[in-house]
């Protein structure tokens, strides 16, 4: 092995490594962009707009860039063809991007009833018609895949062979047949069912193939008078198909770690050249292990480059070591005994498992384990280095930062956030967003304009006679710097975009860029979903329990403490177009993508509390740790613990802390916080919520309420622990993923 990976050309080496790493995110979230061109009558006498609307509505919720056109019915078939020959000039040069072509409307035969062309027209009978045979080769000449979904009668016409890019069809009949318009009840159109059962995938698997599609349309239950019909037209019907799922931006994102891989889901592979690689043959290659390889594909790596990050983490780890014993700037910290104990012995075991034998022969299963066996001591070095940023000296940290660290962009990313989390400057001043109308006082939060983009602002109060307005005005601005910082989609913080202040109503408020078509009425609060949806599945609610535990692990990682984390402070959006129209059913929220708010509290593990908190009433310590009751001790990173148990145990029972109070007042008579914790650790150990939600499930929620004599945990340790007891426990099947990823 050792000789084999010797003598392969370096070149060759860092272009796969480079093209395996990018397209990495892309297994997935297969292209680098999707645009779609809508297409229907301006004077049609069906009247699809409404359903086309609904659809462009849809393909904008799963972030695809939308284009209707109106066909017009003067000079139809030149202004169409001039149309789509700018919309694939303009979205077509991408190799990585996805084009979708899609009709609603009348289809039929020529005028020559032996002829198998295709024509659309705006009406049944008379008015302007186009030969969409004219017209498809544009779309089919294109360098990136094309889907095209034809919602009209004899749409198999359109059927024709081509030998380069994947292009997939999909229509509404094979040719020669009818298809229903939706207006009669018990007979939906092609449209409705696409938009349910893609709406059904992508909520489920979060993508799907399109032939994967046709054959959900196929079944009884869709109801469809006429089947669909569905073909590929490719340079290799062996290619990995055109695969659709919700797109979003990969800048700022990262893909996830790589995990120890299942024995039965991988295997280990050789591939032998005929000749050595040149790098005019090194194209196919790389299109053979991205694009072209099979959808089932999680993952390929390179294995020299497996040992090569390795060796990148344990020099880190050494680095880290290096920072020794002694007394460090009061703005940095020390790495204790057990911290540089725990330290060498990772580092041991991964020097360990990279001293391959001299032989270059190895039985299968010798290599299964000489790989595995580095990627799991990697991988648990770096999530250690990871938890111990927080402890990690300015100067080292510097250092790091300064190292080129390609495959490591969540750790870059998380160094970045801890020093300008320990920096002294403040480089943000107030930014102006403009509102509609006047915010009331009492207001927690509004939605504006700031630079044309629309923002969320969320406010907080302060008093002047208890705080320096200039102490004031600097943490806001810290804050506000560290949220716009670029960060790994984990933390569930939207970007932020400044801070605002309001001296005479004596308020901040942090800025957040909402997603494109979110406005006022498509937000809430975790709080208010509770409430209002009666049943969500067990999946879901797991799903979304997952999110939130991974974002308070991020943030503790770099040391930032959230301090008022609870259910009033976890927005979700609602789905653009969601399967429901219902405000009380689950599928009407976006539940798998919450976003932590409510900062106005937080800070810096080191750093001294700085915004008012309300510590008197029941009411405003129900998520507090007792502790923090009354005159409240230093935040810890416990408190945070605690508040996430009483957030999990909301999840778990689907029913606001208040309501969990048997005698109905919501705990307003509770005067003790141990008693109130106790009432806690008990409705977690009732067999209901076990029953409901796993044994597990309820472990970990009593993890978190009980005391766990933090104070004896180093960092590391904490997370660790929290990682197993708390992430893996309410994690629904995705233990393996959540030992690492955080």
């Amino acid at each position: 092995m050792s000789d084999s990976l010797a003598s392969f050309d370096p070149t060759n080496n860092s272009a796969i490594r480079e093209e395996l790493t990018r397209y990495r995110p892309r297994r997935s979230q297969r292209y680098s962009s999707v645009n779609i061109l809508l297409m229907l009558w301006k004077d049609d006498d069906i009247g699809v707009a409404p359903e086309v609307a609904k659809l462009a509505n849809f393909f904008r919720d799963c972030g695809f860039l939308v284009w209707p056109y109106h066909i017009p019915s003067i000079d139809s078939q030149s202004k169409l063809h001039l149309k789509v020959a700018q919309f694939v000039d303009l979205y077509s040069n991408d190799a990585d991007a996805l084009m979708i072509v899609y009709y609603s409307g009348h289809g039929g035969k020529t005028l020559d009833n032996m002829s198998s062309e295709c024509t659309w027209a705006a009406k049944r009978v008379g008015g302007p018609t186009v030969d969409w045979s004219n017209i498809q080769p544009t779309f089919v000449g294109a360098r990136c895949d094309v889907l095209i979904l034809l919602d009209c009668c004899f749409a198999g016409q359109a059927a024709r062979p081509h030998l380069s890019n994947t292009v997939e069809l999909l229509t509404a009949t094979d040719k020669d047949q009818f298809t229903p318009t939706g207006k009669i009840a018990g007979r939906p159109s092609f449209t409705a069912v696409l938009m349910e059962q893609l709406a059904l995938a992508l909520q489920k698997s979060g993508s799907i193939l399109v032939s994967e599609l046709h054959h959900r349309m196929q079944a009884k239950e869709c109801q469809l008078v006429k089947q669909p019909f569905y073909t590929k037209f490719a340079e290799s019907q062996t290619g990995a198909g055109i695969r659709l799922a919700r797109w979003v931006p990969m800048d700022g994102c990262y893909a996830a770690p790589n995990q120890s891989p299942d024995q039965a889901a991988s295997f280990y592979l050789r591939v032998s050249l005929f000749q050595p690689l040149s790098p005019e043959k090194r194209t196919p290659l790389l299109r053979w292990m991205t694009k072209d390889s099979p959808a089932n594909i999680e993952h390929i790596e390179l294995v020299q480059q497996s040992l090569s990050d390795a060796k990148a983490i344990g020099r880190l780890g050494n680095q880290v070591l290096e920072q020794g014993d002694a007394q460090m700037q009061s703005t940095e910290a020390t790495i204790s005994s057990r911290t540089r104990e725990e330290a060498n012995r990772l580092i041991e075991a991964l020097d360990a498992s990279l001293k391959l034998p001299e032989s270059c022969q190895f039985e299968p299963l010798d290599v299964s384990h000489v790989v595995e066996s580095i990627g799991k001591r990697s991988r648990d070095l770096l999530a250690f280095l990871k938890d111990n940023l927080a402890t990690i000296g300015k100067e080292r940290l510097d250092d790091i930062r300064g190292q080129e660290l390609p495959n490591f962009q969540d750790l870059r990313s998380r160094i970045e956030m801890r020093l300008f989390l320990i920096h002294d400057e403040v480089p943000m001043g107030p930014t102006k967003v403009y509102f509609d109308l006047p915010v009331p006082l009492e207001q927690r939060r509004a939605v504006g304009k700031a630079a044309e983009e629309t923002v969320l602002v969320e406010y907080w109060c302060y008093d002047a006679s208890d705080h320096s307005i200039t102490k004031l005005a600097t943490q806001a601005a810290r804050v506000s710097a560290l949220i716009s910082e670029k960060k790994d989609e984990a933390f569930r913080i939207l970007p932020g975009l400044g801070y605002i202040q309001e001296t005479v109503r004596q308020r901040f408020g942090f800025i957040y860029q909402l997603p494109e078509g979110i406005g006022s009425q498509d937000i809430y609060t975790l709080a208010e979903i509770i409430p209002k949806v009666k049943y969500v599945p067990l999946e879901v609610r797991k799903r979304l329990a997952s999110a939130i535990c991974q974002a308070v692990l991020h943030l503790h990682s770099i040391g930032w403490y959230h301090k008022e984390i609870k259910s009033a402070n976890i927005i979700i959006f609602r789905r653009l177009v969601p399967s429901e129209s219902d405000a009380t059913v689950d599928t009407y929220y976006d539940m798998e993508n919450p976003y932590v708010v409510g900062f106005d509290c937080s800070r810096p593990s080191e750093a001294e509390t700085w915004a008012s908190e309300d510590h008197s009433g029941v009411k405003g310590n129900l998520y507090r740790h007792p502790d923090r009751w009354g005159k409240p001790d230093r935040f810890e990173r416990q408190h945070d613990i605690y508040a996430l148990g009483i957030l999990l145990l909301e999840l778990g029972s689907w029913k606001l802390l208040p309501g969990m109070d048997g005698s109905g007042k919501g705990f307003e008579n509770v005067k003790k916080p141990l008693k109130l914790r106790d009432t806690m650790l008990a409705i977690a150990d009732a067999p209901r919520l076990a029953h409901s939600n796993g044994s597990e499930y309820s472990e970990a929620i009593k993890f978190c309420l009980s005391d766990q004599n933090w104070g004896e945990f180093e960092p590391w340790e904490a997370q660790k622990i929290v990682r197993e007891k708390v992430l893996q426990a309410v994690s629904e099947g995705e233990n393996d993923h959540c030992k690492h990823s955080t």
